[in-house]
């Protein structure tokens, strides 16, 4: 070999280890990315076809009529309102269709609900 002359493939294999160090790295600060270090929530939906049976048991119970309710399809579990329809018939002729709405309130995280209709 010459003097001052350099093995071949020796800068290339620093090379490609230099590489490799550099995409561990991002790889690492990656997966890092967006976490917290705490686990994420996932957010919880309220049973609502629970709801809606539980409200046509007491217009059952209370008032002898058959009905149908329905409510929002997907309400996050967490203290606050909404509202549901309840389809009822007259008892009178002529039978007609009667809607009655009914205010529901999440108490709390765990799906604690309360209802009146209105």
């Amino acid at each position: 070999m010459r003097k001052g002359a350099r093995k071949r493939g020796g800068n290339r294999a620093r090379g490609r280890g230099r590489a490799a160090l550099a995409l561990a790295a991002c790889a690492a600060l990656l997966g890092a990315c967006g976490s917290s270090g705490h686990a994420t929530k996932t957010t919880k939906y309220l049973d609502v076809a629970k709801v809606e049976r539980a409200i046509e048991q007491s217009i059952m119970s209370q008032r002898h009529l058959k009905a149908t309710v329905r409510c929002p399809t997907k309400v996050l579990q967490k203290p606050g309102k909404f509202a549901c329809i309840a389809t009822t018939r007259s008892v009178k002729k002529p039978h007609r269709k009667i809607k009655t709405p009914f205010v529901v309130t999440v108490h709390n995280a765990q799906g604690y609900v309360t209802y009146i209709g209105r």
